[in-house]
């Protein structure tokens, strides 16, 4: 999904401005490059990356990031987990979430998600 699409997302956690001035100068410098922000479309929520979504916000004034790829849609994996542990999303632990991602795609940023 692209910057364009999650703009409007909301954020799971507060977001430090500080971190994410710096996560904004690593993207002018290298492009947006590893772990990609998690989102649920149909809910319209961030599940990790409120500070890369502030950083994208913080470079968009001065470059064009709408078209950015930087965004995957794990919807699917949150309904299943929910269904498989008989809770809601307001029921995840959003500071550990390796639980949730294990055995799945994700599970290849593992290191690169803080809240893993």
């Amino acid at each position: 999904m692209t910057y364009g699409e999650i703009k409007y997302f909301t954020p799971v956690n507060d977001v430090d401005n500080d971190r994410a001035h710096a996560i904004a100068e690593s993207i002018r410098e290298k492009g947006f490059v590893g772990a990609p922000i998690l989102v649920c479309a149909a809910s319209g929520i961030l599940i990790t990356g409120s500070h890369r979504l502030a950083a994208l916000e913080e470079i968009s004034e001065d470059l064009d990031v709408d078209d950015m790829e930087v965004a995957e849609d794990v919807q699917d994996i949150i309904d299943a987990w929910c269904e498989a542990n008989d809770a809601s999303i307001d029921d995840i632990d959003f500071s550990s979430l390796a639980n949730v991602f294990a055995g799945t795609w994700v599970e290849q940023f593992k290191d690169e998600i803080t809240e893993w």
